[in-house]
């Protein structure tokens, strides 16, 4: 016997999967595949093309004036010259013979000369992307909210936020990307997987805005994130997906007489509708990732 006390061992007490990175990491896969068929059984319950349609509405009629703020915000920062160089370098990079380029440059020279009273006027229509979104999230997540209109444009605060450092960030990589095109097959690899990643986190941190912001119901920080996430990572494939194809020389005026700029409206809109449908198939994953069924380890705070 020993006169001193005696030390007993520590004993780790915290969860399995969080002392095994390997089982931690399976643990989040099976949450997350588990998280697939309850999302596809929520979204079937839904008319989620009569949703994504009605989105693309509102999104049409903002999609000018939000653009018009944002690069007006990001001249404010940058500097108007600064802002009318960078849209010519990025109109460089539209896809040629469809209008994209001639528009992306006349709306960075509208967005220099916006006065005061231009950008309260761009308000009206470009919040009423917010009041659509709160529409279409309040009918996924089943519940009934009041002053859907008034709420969502008063939200749409949080996008007009996001949207100026967005556009920057869009700048920024043109001012780095041609220097590299021009070096070989290789470069031109990294120049677009470069593309690819930017576009990943700019679509991951848009969505986390509008799913945090426009929800009417609380997300856990792990689905809210992990859904944004995964859906940004779509959300930018499907985009320089659509930008390739449309470098390949694709006569989108065919079908409408010839006419490559109804062809193009078209084929715009046809996009839009493919983003909202993203949207909101990504929030309804964001749902089902922070219902009750989800797995304690995976949780988080609401």
């Amino acid at each position: 016997m020993h006169g001193g006390a005696r030390t007993l061992p520590v004993v780790d007490t915290s969860p399995v999967e969080d002392r095994h990175p390997r089982l931690r990491a399976r643990h989040v896969l099976r949450w997350l595949g588990r998280s697939v068929p309850a999302t596809r059984r929520r979204l079937a319950s839904q008319d989620l093309l009569l949703l994504g349609a009605g989105l693309t509405f509102y999104a049409a009629i903002a999609v000018v004036p939000l653009l018009l703020i944002a690069v007006f915000l990001a001249g404010a920062l940058l500097g108007h010259a600064q802002v009318r160089e960078l849209s010519q370098m990025l109109a460089d990079f539209a896809p040629a013979g469809l209008g994209f380029s001639a528009r992306l440059v006349e709306l960075a020279q509208a967005a220099a000369g916006l006065s005061p009273l231009a950008v309260i006027a761009a308000l009206i229509p470009a919040t009423s992307y917010g009041e659509g979104l709160t529409r279409a999230f309040d009918r996924l997540a089943g519940v009934r909210t009041s002053a859907k209109g008034l709420r969502g444009r008063l939200k749409s605060i949080a996008l007009l936020g996001a949207l100026p450092l967005l556009t920057m960030g869009a700048f920024g990589i043109v001012a780095v990307l041609p220097a590299m095109l021009g070096e070989g097959l290789g470069m031109q690899v990294l120049a677009g997987y470069l593309t690819f990643v930017a576009a990943w986190i700019g679509g991951t941190v848009l969505l986390a805005v509008t799913y945090r912001a426009f929800s009417p119901v609380p997300l856990s920080t792990a689905g809210w994130l992990w859904s944004s996430a995964g859906t940004g990572s779509f959300l930018a494939g499907m985009s320089l997906g659509w930008v390739v194809v449309l470098e390949v020389g694709v006569d989108v005026g065919q079908a409408y007489g010839g006419s490559q700029e109804l062809g193009a409206g078209v084929l715009f809109a046809v996009y839009l509708l493919l983003v909202q449908l993203t949207c909101l198939v990504g929030y309804g994953w964001a749902l089902e990732l922070s219902g009750p069924s989800r797995s304690q380890g995976a949780s988080g705070d609401t």
